[in-house]
């Protein structure tokens, strides 16, 4: 904390209520030149010192670490809500599938702190489960999405259209030799009617082949979790040393940084992307809870 901004906590505390009090109110209530003189030093001098004074630090120190421990509070609770919202939404089918994840890194957890290490290392669970849930909602909207449209049947749709224009094209020139201006004329503005829609089911083509490609990736996103779950599973069985199950747990969640930044920018993600990691590594892991 900057010196101003010290200043601007001790002008709002009850050390600086005091300070007035005893100074200026006490000058005030001598109703005398001296004492309001004596009064106005005694103030200055309190703005002085006490702002630096370890009393008046300590007070301010325990302040902002309650304003922050109730913002936290306050942010979890907030995320736990937006989680049962995006809960809510799957289907049954993938609700049992981040129950059963859940549950795993839920037990992975409780193992890997029961042996007396710190949290850090098994908040990385909670991070992975949290993006496991935003796959989940995802992979379901491109589901829907792409349950009415086929890049192939719009392959299709393009090519009809693009013979037609090829056989009318012809035509155009035949009627204006023939001495048909207006039907030519007419027939020229169906081709760029019919070329302006080749252009729209080309773009739409694109949309949907990128939807298909997001869609192949998440469900290979949501199996890699599967398979870095039972990895750590396999490891906690298997070493008995928590500093090398941590470093194991960093190394196998570390990979999901680039699914982070992958869901962010993705049009079919309808989960916050501004979570942050603190929120989701100390939260409970299952919805239910």
């Amino acid at each position: 904390m900057t010196g101003i901004q010290r200043l601007r906590a001790f002008i709002r505390s009850p050390h600086h209520a005091w300070l007035a009090l005893l100074t200026l109110g006490v000058g005030a209530a001598l109703a005398s030149v001296p004492g309001l003189i004596g009064a106005g030093a005694a103030y200055a001098l309190g703005w002085v010192f006490l702002p630096d004074s370890k009393r008046f630090k300590k007070w301010l120190t325990s302040r902002l670490e309650g304003e922050r421990s109730a913002a936290a509070g306050q942010s979890a609770e907030e995320f736990l809500k937006q989680r049962a919202a995006i809960y809510a939404k799957l289907s049954p089918l993938a609700q049992r599938a981040y129950d059963k994840l859940a549950a795993d890194a839920d037990q992975i957890r409780r193992q890997y702190e029961g042996d007396g290490t710190g949290g850090k290392h098994g908040g990385r669970l909670g991070q992975l489960v949290w993006t496991y849930l935003r796959l989940l909602l995802t992979k379901e909207t491109l589901q829907r999405f792409l349950e009415s449209e086929s890049s192939g049947e719009i392959e299709s749709q393009i090519a009809a259209v693009e013979a037609e224009v090829a056989e009318m094209e012809p035509r155009v020139g035949e009627l204006e030799e023939a001495g048909n201006p207006t039907e030519a004329a007419g027939l020229r503005r169906l081709i760029q009617s019919k070329e302006s829609r080749i252009e729209s089911l080309r773009q739409r083509r694109e949309h949907v082949r990128k939807a298909e490609a997001d869609f192949a990736l998440t469900d290979a996103e949501i199996d890699r979790i599967h398979d870095a779950v039972r990895l750590i599973q396999a490891d906690l069985v298997a070493r008995r040393d928590p500093d090398a199950l941590g470093g194991e747990i960093d190394r196998t969640t570390s990979h999901f940084t680039q699914t982070h930044d992958w869901l962010r920018d993705l049009e079919f993600d309808q989960t916050p992307d501004n979570i942050s990691d603190e929120v989701t590594a100390s939260a409970p892991l299952r919805v239910a809870e």
